[in-house]
């Protein structure tokens, strides 16, 4: 791959990296909200685990054309800070009407809107550090991007747990005031961006970026990454795929399905069974997003020394093994400190294992594709990691209130030892040392 590889003056806006506190803000805000889904429904709304597999769902469905729609604009139009300070300004102004929230309906509306709105920073958020940056420069610029993005989710669930900690049972509204504050930081986000980062001069076409691909530190249960390079847009369909990367895909989709069945209702499953607080699942899901970013630093290493197959292997029967037990165990778990104690690590275990599912599967998919196909490529596995998302969780919620959170459990696992079966057969051995990973939270 040959790109202009001289030194812009406007670099140096960026050697003092200032303007990555707009994304640690910004992810900040994004990881005080990620818990709220279950807490909001079960707690606020006092609904159950149906409502809220239907919301994520819906959600995570708004994400799908929204993301298509801002990156084939910005693309268009050649530009990209304009479309970061629509997507924080956006996710400030659709976050103010949780204000007069008190039904499920006028919830999934407003986070419907906040997915549509805020997803036009997603799609720009990795190109605008490339397109200010020279080649040699972009592993290093991304690395420490995405490591600041991280530890801003991170830092987002640790002020969440405070804040609850503190306020916990004095004020009814507590979880509409989270998102009005989380509203206020993506507000402080976009001026930070606004004041600190130039627009680029420069535009690189996705489909040049052939050997970047972007990678999930943490694996959100519900909702998209908050940067990605490659996606499938509008027309775009006509990419013709060998049948075993197409069989590798159906996969990888299979595996997320799987995740989200057991994922998507694992917090409602904490409060209802085993009594878990606010402040409980937001510790739950700090230890589940610590430990994956803090795991991922090691997956590289692990990956070269026995290789990606054994590495992805290890993770996938691990999960097999906590889902079944779970599924096995669950019935006859009841609410005390040891068994909360014990779901609250299962949890956080759980993320640690994602690094290595994850670059081990888009590590693969760009193995397994044509040099110049890869982009597209990532963009149907981004495409279908969203449906797996989507669908995966709109089925757990309709299982786990008519089945039962074991039977959910236990379908989980056993679609993970289908998909385990069925992966590892064309996972690539070995990883190519000539790839470059871009890393999103």
């Amino acid at each position: 791959m040959t790109l202009t590889t001289e030194t812009d003056p406007q670099e140096e806006n960026y050697s003092n990296h200032s303007w990555y506190l707009g994304y640690l803000a910004s992810n900040a805000a994004g990881g005080l909200t990620t818990p709220l889904i279950p807490l909001f429904i079960t707690f606020y709304l006092g609904l159950n685990v149906f409502d809220v597999g239907i919301t994520s769902a819906i959600a995570s469905a708004a994400s799908v054309p929204a993301l298509v729609f801002w990156g084939l604009l910005s693309d268009r139009y050649k530009k990209r800070k304009i479309f970061i300070l629509v997507g924080f300004i956006g996710g400030f102004l659709s976050l103010l009407p949780m204000l007069y929230v008190h039904a499920l309906l006028s919830y999934i509306l407003v986070l419907i809107a906040f997915q549509v709105v805020s997803m036009a920073s997603v799609p720009v958020s990795t190109m605008i550090l490339i397109e200010n940056s020279s080649e040699d420069k972009w592993p290093g610029v991304m690395g420490r991007f995405n490591f600041v993005a991280s530890m801003g989710t991170v830092i987002g669930l640790a002020f969440g747990t405070i804040f609850i900690a503190f306020l916990a049972n004095k004020s009814s509204e507590l979880l509409v005031n989270i998102y009005i504050i989380s509203a206020f930081i993506y507000l402080l986000s976009a001026i930070i961006i606004f004041l600190a980062i130039p627009e680029p001069k420069r535009t690189i076409q996705r489909r040049r970026l052939s050997n970047i691909h972007s990678i999930r530190i943490m694996e959100r249960i519900r909702f998209f990454p908050s940067s990605i390079i490659h996606f499938v847009g509008l027309g775009e369909s006509k990419t013709r795929l060998g049948k075993d990367l197409k069989f590798y895909l159906f996969c990888t989709f299979l595996l997320m399905f799987a995740f989200q069945l057991f994922f998507v209702p694992y917090p409602v499953f904490a409060i209802d069974r085993l009594g878990a607080s606010e402040v409980e699942i937001y510790i739950m899901y700090i230890l589940n997003s610590g430990l994956g970013a803090f795991t991922y630093q090691y997956t590289g290493r692990i990956n070269n020394r026995i290789g990606i197959r054994k590495s992805l292997a290890f993770a996938l029967i691990t999960r097999i093994v906590i889902f079944s037990v779970f599924g096995a165990i669950s019935f006859i778990m009841f609410q005390s400190a040891l068994w909360l104690i014990i779901a609250l690590i299962i949890y956080g275990a759980l993320g640690s294992l994602w690094s290595f599912i994850g670059i081990a599967e888009t590590t693969s998919v760009t193995l397994i594709s044509p040099k110049a196909t890869r982009g597209k490529t990532i963009g149907y596995y981004n495409s279908l990691n969203g449906m797996g998302q989507i669908f995966g969780g709109l089925l757990s919620g309709i299982i786990s209130q008519y089945a039962g959170y074991s039977i959910d459990f236990l379908i989980a696992a056993i679609l993970v030892i289908a998909g385990t079966s069925l992966i590892l057969k064309r996972t690539p051995a070995k990883v190519n040392k000539g790839l470059t990973t871009n890393v999103s939270s």
